[in-house]
């Protein structure tokens, strides 16, 4: 008996394990380190109860982009502050305004019809009211919209009709401007260059702000003639220029490249005298532009022009 009890006890002493074991208490240490980081364990946590969302509790800046959708800073106007006795613009009205008074006045009706937008929301779903004030000063604001884009169709149209029509008289108005261009005395060269800026803009769309420009064929076209009008200019006044024009076939430049050396020169003989030199250089070496890939050619120019001109302006401030 008593060897069977032994068995027993020392069986259940071999079946123990590590983990089954009871783990020695630690000894005491002389150092103990402070945890980096306490938490609410360590402390006397007191929970309060949480603090209600509501409009004191938010603090929004004057220059927010959402104040735009609010009237004077207002959560609702009420049907006294909405200005209910205008009416919308006429036709005739607006047919009076420049684009940019056009474009003005579209936006700034947009902007008020968000704003009306989100107050009638606000009065129907939250409030629960069934005025339609906030919708009728809208749909005033929307009739001078849609009188906007009627009048701006209009312009439109008139536009593209004049433009049908200059075309076929294009080459006589040339013609005139092209003589009266070339007879005007030398005295008069500050005003004949303006007017020569003025028609190349009109009739080729050839803008001073070399940015501006889109280069296709109206444009070459535009360039060639512009440059030549300035060669026969100055012929008159000097006789490099004079034998240059003599020299060049048919007395007519019709290589991109050159005429864009002869465009982009100043409108005064030495200028345009250098410019004719640096053309020469350009056919004693064979450099030509191809009509089949001017428009490419003179886009390269021109964004070369304006990246010299960039770095100009950098390097000047």
């Amino acid at each position: 008996m008593l060897c069977k009890r032994t068995f027993q006890t020392a069986a259940k002493a071999c079946a123990r394990t590590r983990y089954t074991k009871p783990k020695p208490k630690p000894q005491p240490r002389e150092r103990v380190n402070l945890p980096s980081q306490r938490t609410h364990h360590d402390n006397d946590l007191i929970i309060s109860a949480p603090v209600p969302p509501t409009v004191e509790n938010i603090k929004c800046p004057d220059d927010h982009p959402l104040w735009q959708f609010f009237a004077d800073k207002k959560f609702m106007r009420t049907s006294e502050e909405l200005d209910s006795q205008s009416r919308s613009w006429t036709i005739p009205e607006l047919r009076r305004k420049s684009f940019d008074d056009l474009h003005s006045l579209w936006f700034t009706c947009l902007k008020e019809r968000n704003i009306l937008a989100r107050e009638n929301h606000l009065l129907k779903n939250n409030v629960e009211g069934f005025q339609d004030n906030y919708q009728d000063v809208s749909e005033k604001i929307r009739t001078t919209m849609w009188r906007i884009r009627h009048v701006l169709s209009e312009r439109d149209w008139a536009f593209k009709i004049a433009k049908e029509e200059f075309a076929s008289e294009r080459e006589a108005f040339t013609a005139v401007f092209e003589k009266e261009f070339l007879e005007a005395p030398a005295e008069e060269d500050e005003e004949s260059f303006e007017k020569l800026s003025r028609f190349q803009h009109s009739v080729f769309g050839i803008s001073e702000f070399i940015d501006d420009n889109v280069v296709n064929r109206t444009f070459v076209d535009g360039l060639k003639l512009v440059a030549n009008l300035k060669v026969r200019k100055f012929a008159s006044r000097d006789t490099t220029i004079q034998k240059f024009l003599e020299e060049t076939r048919s007395q007519t430049i019709t290589d991109a490249g050159e005429s864009f050396v002869l465009f982009t020169a100043e409108n005064n003989v030495n200028d345009i005298k250098e410019a004719c030199q640096a053309v020469e250089e350009l056919r004693k070496s064979g450099n030509s532009v191809s009509k089949y890939v001017e428009l490419d050619t003179v886009a390269k120019y021109i964004r070369q022009l304006a990246q010299a001109q960039t770095s100009k302006e950098t390097t000047a401030h």
